[in-house]
């Protein structure tokens, strides 16, 4: 049998479940819907249907051991033998003996035809729509037809002068006991736990009982109306089938609203009752008009029976798809993760607090430029199994996260998660990649979808905040987040600017020198050793400085087409200033962290440098020390490419990743760039101090020159000078100038001094 159900039934013992089915086929042995056949002038008192022949059908269908059908066939042949001998007393033995053979027979056919309707069948597999027509030649033709003939053959033992009666009595009895029975219990067997959905709304019962008191209304009425004009004639007072279209509608209702147990038990209740009110018209069956609307009334029956399992099946189906199409709507499509409908669901039931998290997670998207979306899935994937034990993880967008305590009363919930995700590698085709977590926290009161996409939305804002901040610990809501709200569409509002300065070539260039801090000469006075810095200007020629734009550009995902922009507009401006080509020794230039993994930004970058006015060795690309150790296979690739075509490496804004020293061995690097926020207080001779000295040692062991940024007064110089450091940058040297006018003056300088 189906399922639980089937599991439940095998614990019962064979003995035990025979007992139980096949007194059940004794009890149905027993209902009969009597009626006076009249076939060919053949008269006898008989029923219009054999319930137990339809569950035997059904037990045939659904029972996996042949033993405990073999007992039920058994106890109703027992039935048969007792109502034979006490009623049916002639000629007792060789009845008696042909009903045992074709008893066996009939069990036989039986098998054979739940065998060729494709039963019984394992656990799980459920009623189809195809199964409808092969039921319909087996179930509701072949095997009644089989039956009767068996039947015809007790017949002829006991009784030869009714047994073309007994053709058809037994034809439409047991065609009618199938069709009652037979597959309206198979369904609803199988069907146990799969329920359909019902509607509770009150609207949808009022026009089935509506239609119900209408017909009953009617059928009052109509007995009325025959009681009135009554001749004395022995016509029935109701024929049930005048209202079948009603009855139609009432049934259709019941198999779209009802449960399967329900829908079924209606339909064949329903059936049944026909049959019991057409026995009066099946008494005139003796006739060739009352035989072909016997033959009418059954196709009826076989025909509702049919359609209301095909409407069922059809919207039984049609849920399960409609289900299916939800679940897959509450999962995001590439990663499999849920999603933030299902978070608006999962709102819905009781939570453990109001409390809601947004992680995003850093340089996932060089993922997705770097190694395609699967890499970036599985990456996601395996950020949302560390955290699974602590939050209900759904996923948002590229390395964004809303996040869902699983547990109430940790008030450290929150800097876990972030610790979690931090001091974690996640392996993505065997290359260790580290995330940097950013997490927002909002509260939340209440389960309506709008006011969880609020506590979402400041919840974003948080973590993007935090970001931008380089804070790596958990931001809450407070008072003052309607200015970071603000904030928020001020840079959507910045990036969209920058963009638009991108395409249309709005791009500046600023320099700024850089110098050696030794006393050996200049070979060349003019030589221009610098880092280019970049300016986009607004629709009104406006300068827009890099804390506008840097951000909200890579917020989008844009930091590579932003640092093929740069190099576009250097070799344009270089070209323009030939003259100038001889003095430039060394110019460098910066790499966002998204361009290290992207494979577009390598051939285009690639294309431009074929066709750069300086040679390679004249050229140095900057990376950030925090780009680069995110992803260090990927920096390591791209960097080596560049060395090998003669470019220099600078590692920038060294220091602020001091964590990952061990990881740089891994980075072609031929200068290492001391962040300024060191630089800026090492006269103190403080901490900034021996962080400066220690990256002094370090680049010294990796064989890289230094550069310290944001000299600005000549006691961090010689402070600089007493560490060891190379080469120093700041505005006591030199403020950022337009590289037009840079190239301009030493062009000039150069021709005035005959060089």
């Amino acid at each position: 049998m189906g399922d639980h159900a089937d599991s439940r039934a095998r614990g019962l013992g064979i003995s035990t479940r025979v007992l139980l089915l096949g007194g059940l086929c004794l009890l149905l042995q027993q209902v009969a819907v009597g009626y006076r056949i009249d076939f060919f002038g053949q008269v006898s008192d008989a029923s219009l249907i054999h319930l137990h022949a339809g569950l035997l059908l059904a037990l045939a269908m659904l029972e996996h051991d042949r033993r405990v059908v073999a007992g039920c066939f058994l106890l109703t042949f027992a039935g048969w033998t007792v109502r034979q001998l006490y009623f049916d007393a002639w000629r007792p033995g060789p009845v008696l003996a042909w009903g045992a053979a074709s008893y066996l027979f009939a069990f036989a056919w039986t098998l054979l035809c739940a065998r060729l309707a494709g039963w019984p069948r394992a656990p799980g597999q459920r009623v189809q729509r195809r199964d409808l027509i092969r039921f319909a030649a087996i179930g509701l033709l072949l095997y009644p037809l089989m039956l009767a003939l068996v039947g015809f053959s007790i017949a002829m033992i006991s009784t030869s002068s009714a047994a073309i009666s007994t053709v058809f009595q037994m034809f439409f009895a047991k065609q009618f006991g199938v069709a009652v029975v037979t597959l309206p219990l198979v369904v609803a067997w199988r069907e146990r736990g799969h329920a359909p959905p019902r509607s509770e709304a009150a609207l949808h019962w009022l026009w089935p009982i509506a239609l119900g008191a209408g017909l009953a209304a009617s059928m009052w009425a109509a007995v009325r109306v025959r009681r009135a004009f009554d001749t004395g004639a022995a016509a029935p007072e109701l024929v049930l089938m005048d209202y079948r279209f009603a009855l139609l509608l009432v049934l259709g209702w019941g198999m779209l609203r009802l449960s399967s147990r329900w829908a079924m038990a209606a339909l064949s209740l329903t059936l049944l009752l026909l049959v019991g009110m057409v026995a009066g018209t099946a008494e005139y069956a003796s006739s060739a008009v009352g035989f072909f609307n016997l033959l009418h009334i059954t196709l009826e029956v076989n025909i509702l029976l049919l359609a209301m399992m095909y409407l069922w099946l059809t919207h039984r189906d049609r849920h399960e798809l409609a289900e299916r199409l939800s679940a897959e709507t509450l999962r995001e499509q590439i990663t499999g993760l849920p999603n933030l409908k299902a978070l608006r669901e999962r709102v819905a039931r009781p939570l453990a607090r109001t409390e809601l998290g947004y992680l995003l997670l850093d340089q996932t998207d060089t993922l997705v430029a770097g190694f395609g979306l699967d890499t970036q899935a599985q990456a996601m994937n395996a950020a949302a199994r560390r955290l699974e034990d602590l939050v209900e993880t759904y996923y948002v967008g590229t390395g964004q996260f809303a996040l869902l305590p699983r547990q109430a009363g940790d008030p450290d919930l929150w800097e876990r998660v972030v610790a979690r995700v931090e001091h974690a590698e996640i392996d993505v085709d065997g290359q260790p990649i580290r995330l940097l977590p950013y997490l927002g926290v909002a509260a939340f009161n209440g389960t309506h979808a709008r006011v969880v996409d609020r506590a979402v939305v400041t919840a974003s804002h948080l973590a993007f905040e935090a970001r931008r901040h380089g804070e790596l610990r958990p931001r809450y809501h407070d008072a003052g987040h309607s200015r970071v709200r603000q904030s928020q569409r001020r840079q959507l509002h910045d990036a969209t600017e920058a963009l638009a300065s991108l395409r249309n070539e709005r791009v500046v260039l600023y320099f700024q020198p850089i110098l050696e801090l030794g006393d050996a000469p200049v070979a060349d006075p003019h030589a221009l050793t610098g880092e280019v810095l970049c300016r986009l200007l607004d629709e009104r020629g406006d300068i827009v400085a890099p804390a506008r734009f840097m951000a909200p550009l890579e917020a989008a995902g844009r930091g590579a087409e932003l640092d093929l922009a740069v190099v576009r507009a250097l070799f344009r401006l270089l070209r323009k200033s030939p003259a100038a080509l001889p003095h430039c020794r060394e110019i460098a230039i910066n790499l966002t962290g998204q361009s290290l993994a992207s494979m577009s930004f390598q051939v285009e970058l690639r294309t431009l440098l074929a066709g750069s006015p300086l040679p390679m060795s004249a050229l140095c690309f900057e990376v950030t020390e925090t780009a680069a150790i995110s992803n260090t296979a990927a920096a390591s690739h791209l960097l080596a490419d560049l060395r090998a075509l003669g470019c220099r490496i600078a590692i920038d804004d060294f220091g602020t990743g001091m964590q990952s020293f061990a990881r740089l061995r891994e980075l072609p690097v031929d200068v290492i760039k001391i962040d300024g926020s060191f630089v800026r207080n090492v006269a103190q001779l403080g901490k900034d101090y021996a962080v400066v000295q220690a990256s002094v040692a370090v680049a010294k062991a990796f064989g890289a020159a230094t550069v310290a940024e944001f000299v600005e007064d000549e006691d961090t110089e010689f402070c600089l000078r007493r560490l060891g450091v190379q080469r120093v940058q700041g505005y006591l040297y030199g403020a950022p100038r337009p590289l037009a006018e840079v190239l301009a003056d030493t062009v000039a300088e150069a021709a005035a001094s005959g060089r």
